[in-house]
Parts: structure tokens; C-alpha cells; sequence
């Protein structure tokens, strides 16, 4: 199928602001030139936000309280970056979006990134805050009862890896969200990292030069792929989405596979878009759309 002129213009646009090149810097360099970007002048309206420090493991959040009287359920939020890259203030709109859309309270986790905190340090923190959050949801006019996990690309990763922690441990999610999430380490040759190798904003290069931030010792490629855990039974409902002109494509629809073989009520729709366009363009905002019904739903069943 040709591509859109949405897409095309995505494509072009990100070549243009160098981000078909994030791996050809050291991550703190890239880390700076995005802090330089422009505020958006037309952000969403919420209720409140607050910025705090988790103080036992130093994990910042910003929670994203809706207008009105609440309680309200309430959403973890884990922002993408390959692991690598990207904050709270880069995801700053997507959160306030769903705040709105969903009339949940949002909270935009800055897990720990690599190098600096290789793995397992990134997804331990998305776990620690997400049970911190639990405990302290009333603080913020929330139902810790009623909570979901959702993220984009290595925050998909992120969300996931909750999902599969907190169930393990007996607590039950109302539901997970995915965005072309990361599941499976590059070893696995999915055919899509060679079909989308580049061209289409995210390059398998890229993704690889991710991984090996993120993580280097072959003995441990397979407990931290989430596509390869051994069980995904009792998971709370997923909806998985995929960009089709994307490396990633591939291992999150065989993660969408393993949770409805697994009896995890799924649902997973590809778009005909490049890596990174959720919240973005028409097809982007239509995706927001259907993630915050999909929550909307299963937060208040």
C-alpha cells in the first residue's frame, strides 16, 4: 500500500529534525538538544498536574488529575525513548489527552533510563511507581482499584512488564495499553526489522543501538523480552497497536497473538502509519481516540 501524505510528511518532517538519527550522539547530547525543543503553546486543559519525587527510589512523576469531583480511576503512564531517551515533558500532551479523554487521573513515570541504569533498573522503576501509586491513589483523588497501564514504544515495554509483574504478584489491572510497543529482544530475527529496516523513521539500526544501551548480556536477552515469558495467563485486557512501517511491527502482533491464545481478552489493530505517530496527525488522534475508549471502558466495568 502507498503511503498517506500524513505519513509521508511524518517521514520527512523527522528526517528534517535529525530524528532518523538519534543513535549518532551520546545519549545525554540527544537528551539536551530535545530539552531545547519549543513548549507547546496549545496543550490540553486538565483539572491538575503535580509534579513529585517517589522518594524511596527517586522516581519523578507527574500526575494528571482530571476537572471534577472524582474519585477517579486512575492510569500509569510509561512515556518511549528506547529506553534511552525521552521524559515527561516529551509525552507532556499524550498524558494530558488522556486525562481528558478517559476522566482518569495520569500518571507520566520517568522510569530510570539507560546507560546510566541498564536493565532491569528502567522497568523495576516503572513497577515501583505503579505500586507506589496504588498505595497513594486517594492522595490524588483516585481509586487504586481501578487502575490501568499504558505506554508507547519502550513505554509499551514498560506497561507490559508491569502488567505481567503486578499479575504475578495477584494484583489485578483493569487493563493494559500498548502503542508499538517493544516485546522481543533483536535476536529474534523478526521478519519486520528486516522488511522496515529504514526509511521509516525508526531504523532497525537504531533499535539495536537501543538494545545495547539497554542491555548487553546474551544470558538475559530472554527474561527481559516480554513476547518470551514463559506464561501471560491472568492478564488484565490488552489492546496492542502496531504502525506497519515499523521494525517493531512484528513482535507486537505475536504479542497480541500469545495474549489471545494465553484467554487475555485482546484486541490488536495495525495502522498504516511509521513508528511514533499515536497522539499525532489525524490517524494519530484517531488511535487516542480508541485507546482512551478502550480504557474508558474497562477502568469503569
Amino acid at each position: 500500500m502507498a503511503l498517506s501524505e500524513e505519513v509521508l510528511q511524518t517521514i520527512a518532517d523527522a528526517k528534517a529534525h535529525g530524528f532518523d538519527k538519534l543513535n549518532l550522539l551520546p545519549p545525554q547530547q540527544t537528551r539536551d538538544l530535545m530539552k531545547q525543543a519549543p513548549a507547546n503553546p496549545n496543550r490540553t486543559a486538565v483539572g491538575q498536574v503535580i509534579n513529585t519525587v517517589i522518594e524511596k527510589d527517586q522516581i519523578p512523576v507527574r500526575i494528571y488529575i482530571p476537572k471534577g469531583d472524582g474519585p477517579f480511576p486512575v492510569i500509569s503512564y510509561f512515556h518511549g525513548g528506547g529506553f534511552v531517551l525521552l521524559s515527561l515533558d516529551t509525552h507532556d500532551e499524550i498524558c494530558r489527552q488522556l486525562c481528558v479523554n478517559t476522566n482518569a487521573v495520569v500518571m507520566s513515570v520517568d522510569y530510570k533510563l539507560a546507560p546510566e541504569h541498564p536493565y532491569p533498573q528502567g522497568p523495576e522503576s516503572a513497577v515501583a511507581a505503579t505500586l507506589w501509586m496504588i498505595e497513594n491513589a486517594k492522595n490524588y483523588n483516585g481509586i487504586a482499584e481501578r487502575m490501568a497501564v499504558a505506554g508507547d514504544s519502550a513505554g509499551g515495554y514498560m506497561a507490559i512488564w508491569v502488567a505481567q509483574k503486578l499479575a504475578a504478584q495477584g494484583i489485578a489491572l483493569k487493563a493494559q495499553f500498548a502503542t508499538y510497543p517493544v516485546t522481543d529482544h533483536y535476536s529474534a530475527h523478526h521478519a519486520s526489522w528486516e522488511e522496515n529496516k529504514e526509511g521509516y523513521v525508526l531504523t532497525a539500526e537504531m533499535m539495536r543501538w537501543f538494545w545495547d544501551n539497554y542491555l548487553t548480556d546474551p544470558a538475559k536477552f530472554d527474561e527481559a523480552s516480554p513476547l518470551r515469558a514463559a506464561h501471560l495467563s491472568g492478564l488484565p485486557p490488552a489492546l496492542i497497536m502496531t504502525a506497519n512501517y515499523d521494525p517493531l511491527r512484528d513482535e507486537g502482533k505475536a504479542y497480541a497473538d500469545r495474549l489471545q491464545i494465553a484467554g487475555v481478552p485482546t484486541i490488536y489493530q495495525n495502522y498504516e502509519n511509521v513508528h511514533g505517530f499515536f497522539g499525532m496527525g489525524s490517524m494519530g488522534q484517531q488511535a487516542m481516540q480508541e485507546a482512551s475508549n478502550f480504557l474508558k471502558e474497562k477502568l469503569n466495568s
